[in-house]
């Protein structure tokens, strides 16, 4: 018997496969599954016999982003147990526990690939932010629609220096969607294929990095990522921390937990869109 419940674990040669297991609810993030993902992510760097890790997804979607349901709340405090706001200094605290958690990720020293079949959304897109590549299906999306009322995940989803600050702020201004050509063509992905296909391509292109020895790579990719942090990235992601945690004291972020718990998930979702379309 497995030893995880919300993610499955298969390897082929040097090439170890993550996949996220929770289809029927759309994959949603939660400290679980998290903590999953860095358990084996913790044994595979002290493990030579894996040089690559893909992350992928069972069901329609990657990922709709952080679970709302109060028992797989990210944060401490879940909102719709207050009558009036979050403790923000708490909730700033727990906030800056998810940066350590994907800053670990976007050091870590093997290199991460994406592999996305649907939905990335939300939350999910600081998963794909940390992985070092990203190859997706012709049917996958990406956006924050949760920047209408929910704040922001604070990274930012890694948008501003992936996409550029244009495109960064147009899309969090409309929490529109975009297809996976948009997001090959903005520098989110690197790589769109026919659907079929995706499961081959990204073996492919696994197992071709894989043949590099893991010294040499994790090489690679700090001197990569060191680009970025000189520029502030860490800093600019610990500020995001602060903003989201200001973010949670709106009316906006209550009334949906409030609708949320005495409605239900549909119906907080209805009102978002009749909200803000």
């Amino acid at each position: 018997m497995s030893e995880f419940t919300m993610i499955l674990t298969e390897q082929d040669d040097r090439v170890l496969t993550i996949t996220l297991n929770r289809p029927d609810d759309l994959n949603p993030l939660s400290w679980q599954v998290l903590n999953e993902i860095d358990s084996v992510l913790d044994r595979a760097l002290r493990d030579d016999s894996v040089g690559v890790i893909v992350i992928g997804a069972a069901g329609k979607a990657f990922s709709t982003g952080y679970d709302l349901r109060e028992a797989h709340w990210i944060t401490s405090q879940y909102p719709a147990n207050f009558d009036d706001h979050v403790d923000i200094r708490k909730d700033r605290d727990d906030v800056h526990v998810i940066v350590d958690y994907w800053m670990k990720l976007w050091r870590y020293p093997k290199p991460l690939i994406a592999k996305v079949q649907g939905d990335c959304l939300s939350g999910a897109g600081e998963l794909l932010g940390v992985c070092d590549l990203a190859i997706v299906s012709e049917h996958a999306r990406f956006g924050h629609p949760a920047g209408r009322d929910l704040g922001i995940p604070p990274s930012i989803m890694f948008w501003p220096m992936l996409i550029g600050y244009r495109k960064t702020k147009e899309l969090l201004y409309t929490s529109r969607l975009i297809p996976a050509h948009e997001a090959q063509q903005i520098g989110l992905v690197n790589e769109v294929v026919p659907h079929d296909q995706l499961d081959e391509r990204v073996a492919k292109t696994a197992a071709h990095i894989a043949r590099a020895p893991s010294d040499n790579l994790s090489i690679l990719k700090e001197v990569s990522n060191t680009w970025f942090e000189n520029m502030g990235m860490e800093p600019s992601v610990r500020r995001g921390a602060d903003l989201d945690a200001i973010y949670h004291q709106f009316e906006s972020f209550k009334d949906f937990f409030r609708t949320l718990r005495k409605d239900g998930v549909k119906a907080a979702f209805k009102k978002r869109r009749e909200r803000f379309g």
